[in-house]
């Protein structure tokens, strides 16, 4: 089981994470996030690695401080973090608000590949891949 120690900030824990596509590779600094289901990528990032979040045929409804918006769902062919790569990990293009510590948001669906243990007060992350 891999041990790592996580930044914080604003409440929040804070991980690093790599996307890679078509593009060029993007790193990226996120919060944990386990109360949401799908991970959020900002519109720069998911551009940059070549997709175009505007061709998507899928999208979702998301809910912000200022209400609900429409926005889409891509693939990313590989998407890094805590030393592991998933393929083919769905996510959400949507920009956090700009006073955000964080570019984006690591969700269950990269997190229920693992097994994880949280430790807050000493904020680490323990994580081993699923079999």
């Amino acid at each position: 089981m891999a041990k790592f120690k996580l930044a914080s900030e604003k409440g929040l824990l804070i991980c690093h994470v790599k996307i890679s596509g078509k593009g060029k590779p993007v790193l990226m600094k996120m919060a944990i996030d386990t109360g949401t289901t799908i991970t959020i990528v900002p519109y720069e990032a998911v551009l940059s690695i070549g997709l175009v979040p505007e061709n998507s045929n899928r999208t979702i409804e998301v809910t912000t401080g200022s209400g609900s918006v429409t926005r889409p769902i891509v693939t990313i062919p590989k998407f890094s973090c805590f030393g592991f790569t998933i393929r083919d990990l769905d996510v959400i293009c949507h920009n956090l608000p700009s006073e955000s510590p964080v570019e984006g948001l690591l969700c269950l669906n990269f997190l229920k590949t693992f097994k994880l243990i949280l430790d807050f007060p000493k904020n680490t992350i323990q994580i081993v891949k699923k079999k």
